[in-house]
Formats: structure tokens, sequence, C-alpha cells
């Protein structure tokens, strides 16, 4: 019997001192059906001081916050019994900072956009898909992973992602090429349902929670 599908976040917050910046993505979640809540603050202790963060399910936080950092907020909130999806937005590509935010509890990492279709469509993702990597992020980690990987990859791992079926291994590769299910769904030329039933398998039989683990195996493997 298959698990029910879990609860999409829905109660979305925002931290970001940039005022014009904050009020530009607060303006585009609160046009969004899929978020019925909506705060935002312009640093980690202001929302750490407000009763209403215990709201949130999913939040998005700027790294280069003033006084506690981003990294310092996502560490103090992965300390509560049930916190919230934390997602890294930020103008950093650096390679030291996205490894940084996912060791420190980031469940996704993307790159600021001015694009308010861009932003959104990564917003729909990370409720569908409870994860979200801005495809240069993805690339990013699969040649990092890659580089520091062992040469040969435990018997466990190499096992496991040749346990996946071709179609699996098609959107495993696709998401480490292209860092979304909408897009390797295009690009396989099925429905953004079907990918995202794919990845589901993949976690499951690769025994991970996430994309970064996932395409962590697929670089120790050599995909």
């Amino acid at each position: 019997m298959s698990k029910p599908p879990q609860k999409s976040p829905r109660k979305t917050a925002l931290v970001e001192d940039d005022v014009v910046y904050r009020e530009f993505v607060t303006v585009l979640l609160q046009q969004m059906p899929e978020v019925d809540l909506v705060h935002s603050w312009e640093s980690a202790e202001a929302m750490l001081a407000d009763p209403q963060s215990q709201e949130v399910e999913l939040l998005f936080v700027d790294l280069e916050l003033p006084g506690l950092g981003g990294l310092g907020l996502i560490s103090q909130l992965n300390q509560m019994d049930d916190p919230p999806l934390c997602v890294v937005l930020t103008s950093s590509r650096a390679a030291e900072d996205v490894f940084t935010a996912i060791r420190n509890g980031a469940s996704g990492y993307l790159i600021k956009s001015g694009d308010p279709q861009t932003f959104q469509e990564s917003l729909r993702e990370m409720i569908d898909d409870g994860v979200s990597l801005s495809p240069a992020i993805a690339r990013l980690l699969v040649t990092e992973f890659r580089q520091k990987a062992p040469a040969r990859p435990s018997a466990g791992g190499r096992q496991s992602v040749r346990s996946l079926t071709k179609r699996e291994r098609e959107v495993l590769n696709g998401l480490a090429k292209l860092g979304s299910a909408k897009e390797v769904a295009m690009d396989l030329h099925v429905s953004h349902e079907t990918v995202r039933a794919h990845m589901k398998k993949i976690y499951q039989k690769l025994h991970v929670n996430s994309k970064s683990e996932a395409l962590a195996l697929l670089a120790q493997d050599g995909g």
C-alpha cells in the first residue's frame, strides 16, 4: 500500500532585508492560489521574535541578512520539533555557499530572479516536490559530487543506482542536467505528474529523502 501524499506547504514566508525585493516576492506569493498565508520579515531576529513564525511551513531565506545570517536562521529553525522547509533565495552561485546551505538544512537553493514567471514556477515546484534547485545549482552539485566522490563508489550505492529502471535513470539524469521536474517532463515528453511519480520511486530505491542526495549517488556511480 502506497503512503498518502504529504501535505503541500502552503503557509509561506520570506526573510529578506532588501525592501524592494522583499515587496516584489511578497506580491508574487500573494497572487498565487497555492499560498494562503504570507509573512515577510527584514531580519532573522524579527522573524524569531514574531509568534506568527510558528505557522510557517515554507520559508524563503536570503543568505546575507543583517545580524544573524540566513544560514544561522536555518540552523536554528531546524532545531524545532516541526521546522519549516527552508529555501535559500540568493544571488550567490558559489559552490561553498550551496554546500554550506544544504549541510545546514536547506531544502532548496534558488538563484534570485526578477522574472515573476520564473520565481512562481520555482515556488510551485517547491510545493509539489518538496525541494527545488535552480538548474545551474543542480549541475554544480553533480560536478562537485563527482570531483569529491571516491574513485569507486560503495557497493551499496552502486547497487542502489543500478537498481533503477531505464526510465528512472533517465529522470535522474534529467534532474542533474535540468534541475526541475517540469523541465524533465518537457524533455522526456511526459507529464509533470509522471516525473513526480518516478522521483518518488527513485527516492525509495536509493533510500534518500532529497534531490541532492539522489544526485550525489548518481555522481558517485559516474552517471
